[in-house]
């Protein structure tokens, strides 16, 4: 199968079963945040392992899952338990091996910074909308308006970087993105979200200038989340992150853009609104 047929496999199942997953909310959507973190942590201490780093593995993602089930009881963000963590990772340098355990850990902490971490922000939008001026409802009307600008704004940077592309942005990161693609996906979002305006799909606590904004921050902070995990695998020296999906990589390469984006929306609902 060429890689464009294994993505549309990947699409037309994966999308509908997130979709569903998020209008559920509750229990089944904190499950599945909580396997893309693990296994996304898997793929980037593997990353690190191919640099000759080591590691904590099972530390780092039993500290994620734990911060995954506390950001769905107490979504609230509980940085006290963020304190705990980081003396726990600092405590372990006593017995682990001294070489390279400043890095080690260091990596450690960045794994579940990058994961769990900044995935869990898609369970405290999803679950405490209220505090930005909607109902329960609200949160998975405000992830699905995300999740498809993403996903606009991923497969037109795709296409059109392919059709239309042939100046490159950062060939040393990434040498696929192009300059006509990176447009394409920021139109790409603010249609998206100008759709969902004028279809009703739209959460009740945003107006109109609220979408263009999570528009543009989807456009732009969502492909800059495909950068960052490029330069995570150049730096490693391979072109997936792993191969779970197939004609996607790994699930480090498709959930990238939801590493960065959804964390700008919430400190523009947080602070903005």
């Amino acid at each position: 199968m060429t890689n464009f047929t294994t993505r549309m496999i990947i699409n037309i199942l994966g999308i509908p079963a997130i979709l569903l997953l998020t209008r559920a909310g509750g229990p089944s959507f904190a499950v599945f945040v909580g396997l893309v973190a693990v296994l996304g942590q898997i793929e980037f201490y593997n990353l690190m392992r191919m640099k000759g780093l080591q590691p904590w593995v099972i530390g780092g993602i039993g500290t994620g899952i734990a911060w995954i089930i506390i950001s769905y009881l107490l979504p609230e963000f509980p940085h006290p338990l963020l304190i705990l963590i980081l003396l726990l990772y600092l405590a372990i340098v006593l017995f682990k091996n001294i070489e390279n355990t400043t890095v080690n850990t260091a990596v450690t902490f960045l794994g579940f910074l990058y994961l769990p971490f900044m995935l869990s922000i898609l369970i405290v939008l999803r679950e405490i909308p209220r505090q930005f001026g909607g109902d329960y409802l609200e949160g998975s009307r405000l992830l699905m308006l995300i999740f498809a600008a993403i996903w606009i704004c991923d497969s037109l940077a795709y296409v059109f970087g392919k059709w239309l592309g042939k100046k490159k942005i950062a060939p040393t990161i990434s040498p696929g993105k192009t300059w006509a693609g990176c447009i394409a996906g920021f139109v790409g979002a603010i249609v998206t979200v100008i759709i969902f305006y004028y279809l009703g799909w739209k959460p009740e606590f945003i107006n109109f200038s609220d979408m263009l904004v999570i528009g543009a921050i989807v456009g732009i902070f969502g492909q800059a989340g495909d950068f960052i995990e490029s330069a995570f695998k150049r730096d490693a020296g391979v072109k997936d992150a792993g191969s779970l999906l197939m004609g996607h990589g790994g699930v480090l390469d498709r959930f990238d853009s939801f590493l960065f984006a959804p964390g700008f929306v919430y400190l523009y609902l947080l602070f903005f609104m």
